[in-house]
């Protein structure tokens, strides 16, 4: 995998990561190199967005299609998307319900 390749799976990754806090993808079962690339792009996009990533990976022989599934999540949202989602929230609740 080139240089190139990496930067294309991590602008993949990105948006995943920032919206969702999670980017998942199935690879074919004996596919090590696209597993291990997958991981290193999301710890890159990560990094990128200043999130600490875990990896998980399923075994393939435990899913009736032999793939397995590469998962790279932040083990929570970061703390400017919860602000901004409590911002939102403190802000639309009162109209919704006749408040001040």
């Amino acid at each position: 995998m080139s240089v190139d390749d990496d930067e294309v799976l991590v602008a993949e990754i990105l948006p995943g990561l920032e919206i969702n806090h999670q980017y998942v993808r199935t690879v074919e079962g004996y596919n090590d190199e696209l597993a291990a690339q997958i991981r290193r792009c999301g710890r890159s996009g990560g990094r990128r967005l200043g999130y600490e990533v875990r990896t998980f990976v399923s075994d393939p022989e435990e899913r009736q299609d032999g793939r397995r599934a590469v998962e790279r999540s932040s083990p929570s949202p970061p703390t400017r998307t919860r602000r901004g989602y409590a911002s939102a929230l403190s802000c639309s609740l009162p109209r919704r319900w006749g408040g001040s």
